[in-house]
Formats: structure tokens, C-alpha cells, sequence
């Protein structure tokens, strides 16, 4: 039905087929970068370009102090947020945060005068934390001395 509709409108066949292969490709890509965990970020207080006060969903990676933040559904577009500090680390509320598993994790960072929360599902916790793993007491297996 979805295509008949799509062939009727003059959208090619291949055109979707293309379009699908380089999502899947980027996806691949996303989640094999070193330390991307799945998650979803907010704006929790000031204004951040790129990211909303409403949870948006993507996969996140930590560059040093640097959050790289690559928005779903597409994974077009990478948010790249500079923090300064840990202001905060707990579990999520219930209903928080949905679609990140029973025990999600919650970190607030701040990023100039703004602070942003980002969520990841509990077996993250560590990729989630970043360069301030050491603040929580919490480390991170790396596959260097393998």
C-alpha cells in the first residue's frame, strides 16, 4: 500500500531503497564509535542549539569533556555540547524516561549557564558518566589491553 502510494506520487523505488541503506549504514556506524552508549538528552535549565527541554532520543559518546550527541530517528545530525562540570548523578524517576530499560540512569552536566540531563539505560551508567567517571568511584573495561 505504502509503495503503491509512493509510485503514484512519482517517488522511485530505488530512491527509498537508497535512502534506507544509508540510515542502517549510519546506525551501524553511530553505535560501533568508542564509548556510544543509547540514551536520550534534555535541556534542564537555560538554552542549549540543537536540543529541546522535552527528552529527544539518539545516541550520545563522550570526546574528553565534550558530549557528541547524534539526534534520532535519522542520526543525521550530531549536537556537539562542551561541559563543565557534574552537578548531578541518579537513577530516573519512574516514568521519567521511557524505552531505556527498568533502571535508566540520569546525569546533569553543565554546559556554560545552561545545564542539560542525559539518560541511558542502567548497564551504561559507565559510558554515561564520561570523563567524570572518577568523581562517581566507577570505571570503564576498554578494549586497548586486549
Amino acid at each position: 500500500m505504502l509503495i503503491a502510494l509512493l509510485a503514484v506520487l512519482g517517488v522511485n523505488l530505488i530512491v527509498l531503497v537508497a535512502f534506507a541503506a544509508f540510515v542502517f549504514a549510519r546506525k551501524r556506524w553511530v553505535k560501533r564509535q568508542p564509548g556510544a552508549f543509547r540514551g536520550a538528552i534534555r535541556v534542564a535549565r537555560g538554552e542549549v542549539d540543537g536540543l529541546r527541554p522535552k527528552w529527544g532520543r539518539g545516541y550520545g559518546h563522550w570526546v574528553r569533556d565534550v558530549l557528541v550527541w547524534t539526534k534520532g530517528p535519522f542520526l543525521f545530525r550530531n549536537e556537539v555540547v562542551g561541559t563543565d562540570d557534574l552537578q548531578e548523578h541518579r537513577s530516573a524517576l519512574p516514568g521519567e524516561v521511557k524505552r531505556l530499560g527498568d533502571d535508566p540512569a540520569v546525569i546533569r552536566v553543565g554546559a556554560g549557564s545552561a545545564a542539560i540531563e542525559v539518560a541511558a539505560h542502567g548497564h551504561d551508567a559507565e559510558l554515561l558518566a564520561g570523563p567524570y567517571r572518577e568523581l562517581l568511584g566507577t570505571t570503564v573495561a576498554t578494549s586497548e589491553g586486549l
